[in-house]
């Protein structure tokens, strides 16, 4: 019984330390870092911001059977700002393929509610107006390019 509480203890304190090295290093972290660029939609960009849930409801209504993406960041968000240009890229390869769209958490907390964004970067897949795939974390290019040619309007769910 000692040696089971003494191992539950280890582990607990393992995890910890785990958990406070990559918040340290961050990896884990979405801390203010102003050292850094900030989120700026670019005029030439090929995703769409949407700011409202007024906004949303039109676009998914419009949408049919194309698959949608969304965005939800912050603009304090290091692993957000990572997974910006990966987004970009991949509205512009696969425009064909998916509409891509940006939503900040902290202007539109409705919006993230409704999505149940429970941290960030949070990307949904959307199709046939409802979830088809949510992702919250940063993963590679790769990781988004499957997912979107699962789900394309071309392939079916």
């Amino acid at each position: 019984m000692i040696q089971n509480i003494q191992f539950h203890t280890w582990r607990i304190l393992l995890f910890s330390l785990i958990a406070i090295t990559l918040a340290f290093s961050g990896i884990a972290s979405c801390s203010d870092d102003t050292s850094k660029k900030t989120h700026v939609m670019v005029a030439d960009s090929v995703i769409g911001s949407i700011d409202s849930m007024e906004q949303l409801n039109k676009i998914i209504e419009k949408s049919g059977e194309r698959l949608m993406m969304f965005d939800f960041y912050a603009d304090w968000c290091p692993p957000c700002k990572e997974l910006e240009p990966i987004l970009e890229k991949i509205a512009k390869e696969k425009s064909d393929m998916v509409t891509v769209y940006k939503i900040n958490i902290d202007r539109n907390k409705a919006l993230a509610n409704s999505f149940r964004v429970g941290g960030i970067p949070h990307v949904v897949l959307f199709k046939n107006k409802k979830t088809v795939l949510a992702l919250t974390g940063l993963y590679p290019k790769n990781m988004y390019l499957k997912a979107v040619e699962r789900f394309s309007a071309d392939a079916e769910p």
